[in-house]
């Protein structure tokens, strides 16, 4: 699972197929129809979490509710710049990742 970090607001969105915005509008991102791949705007954060994790921490919570338990942890990272399924496009008043003004995927 994929989320957007925005910089500008700090919200924190969930991709999807659709374009989602962030709090403030001047974030956003989805995923492309591979459902792998997300393009998202920069500055901002790609945050990852690993899938079984929250599966399993989803089902441990689901048992007992009011209980903490070690299994309620995951694994989750920022997606490097270098990632090859998630695509940064510039919003107007960034620098690339970079610090260039590159943009590795077209605004949709």
């Amino acid at each position: 699972m994929k989320l957007l970090y925005c910089a500008h607001c700090g919200d924190i969105v969930r991709l999807f197929p659709e374009k989602r915005f962030c709090l403030c509008g001047r974030s956003w991102g989805h995923y492309l129809d591979d459902g792998a791949t997300t393009v998202q705007t920069w500055p901002g954060l790609s945050l990852g979490i690993a899938n079984p994790d929250f599966a399993g921490a989803e089902d441990a919570f689901s048992e007992d509710v009011t209980r903490f338990s070690p299994l309620l942890a995951m694994r989750c990272w920022i997606n490097p710049v270098s990632e090859p399924d998630v695509q940064f496009v510039l919003t107007e008043d960034a620098d690339g990742p970079t610090g260039s003004s590159r943009s590795t995927a077209s605004g949709d």
